[in-house]
């Protein structure tokens, strides 16, 4: 069972308390119930507009790396409880020198779903062949413009072709070695510049095997360019995201899109069921949690981050989710 067959589930379930019972119970039965995302490194090799990465007084806070000897005990703290694993969590794993040994650890532990998230600016053929070997279940890359002209210039020091090179050399290695993974997400982020452009997705990307599409407005993060969708735009986003739902469905992509909450004024309760799972780890969590992962377990972490604190009170409505408006504020579409 993969992450988006548990998304369908859980859109299926209405009420919202209910799921966060059913995590609880899941909890205290020592099952698979957090959703860990990891950042090896808090760099980036990209200053993509709509990122805080594009901030020079951002990118001089978010500094640092987690060493590569706490990798298998952060592995043996969570990924037991986990059922998945996100190498990449708004900054470049691939800027940390061995990011894939933590996709290692995932699948020796048999995380059901491991994935990565990159721009894959810095994705070597080796590294591809690998991720292929292992089975990596999704490689999420971003791509914020389908034009050369759109992508290099909201996703700044990035080459287009290497990009597109990227995706051919993933081709090769899934044929070459017969396997339909790692499955390939494709995440852009619309905005009002780069909307229009939609319309062409597939002229340029339909030779290329992906499995999922996922659609997400821009949200103001602290980037240079956080221009949302414009209420004169609304009819024309709804008329592509409808397009690109018949686009998807005859090739038998996944369609992520955001169709209810564009601009995102509504009340989202998926996120709280978001935050509840939701288990980030970076350079700095040792210091922000006081703690060694060589001498922590699962029980110490819980206690660490208050995590049972935290879903009483969701639980109890008494606390919003910590995440961001977009989390979860997206339909599923196959």
């Amino acid at each position: 069972m993969n992450f988006y067959t548990l998304l369908n589930i859980s859109k299926k379930i209405k009420s919202t308390t209910l799921k966060l019972i059913g995590i609880y119970v899941l909890h205290l039965l020592d099952r698979r119930h957090l959703s860990v995302r990891i950042d090896p490194s808090l760099n980036c090799n990209l200053f993509c507009r709509m990122c805080y990465f594009s901030s020079m007084e951002q990118r001089k806070k978010l500094k640092g790396i987690i060493p590569e000897i706490d990798f298998s005990h952060i592995a043996k703290v969570l990924f037991p409880r986990a059922f998945q694993v996100y190498v990449g969590c708004g900054a470049e794993p691939t800027t940390h020198r061995n990011f894939i040994e933590l996709v290692k650890l995932a699948k020796e532990y048999k995380v059901p779903d491991v994935g990565v998230v990159t721009n894959g600016q810095l994705l070597t053929e080796k590294q591809i062949e690998y991720l292929t070997d292992i089975k990596l279940n999704e490689l999420t890359l971003s791509c914020h413009g389908v034009t050369k002209e759109s992508y290099e210039h909201f996703m700044t020091n990035s080459k287009f072709n290497r990009f597109l090179n990227t995706l051919e050399l993933i081709e090769k290695y899934k044929n070459i070695k017969k396997s339909k993974y790692p499955e390939i997400r494709i995440n852009y982020t619309v905005n009002n510049k780069n909307l229009s452009e939609l319309n062409k997705f597939f002229t340029v990307f339909d030779k290329y095997n992906i499995n999922t599409l996922q659609i997400r407005p821009v949200i103001n993060i602290g980037g240079k360019y956080s221009h949302a969708i414009t209420d004169e735009q609304i009819p024309e986003y709804n008329n592509i995201i409808n397009s690109l739902k018949n686009e998807c469905s005859m090739r038998g992509i996944r369609l992520l899109a955001n169709t209810t909450n564009v601009q995102f004024t509504r009340k989202n309760n998926n996120a709280k069921v978001a935050d509840a799972v939701y288990c980030y780890i970076g350079p700095k969590t040792t210091e922000e949690l006081n703690i060694t992962w060589k001498n922590t377990n699962f029980a110490e972490f819980t206690r660490q981050t208050a995590w049972r604190k935290k879903l009483y009170t969701l639980i109890l409505g008494k606390k919003e989710s910590t995440l961001n408006k977009s989390t979860a504020n997206y339909e599923v579409f196959e």
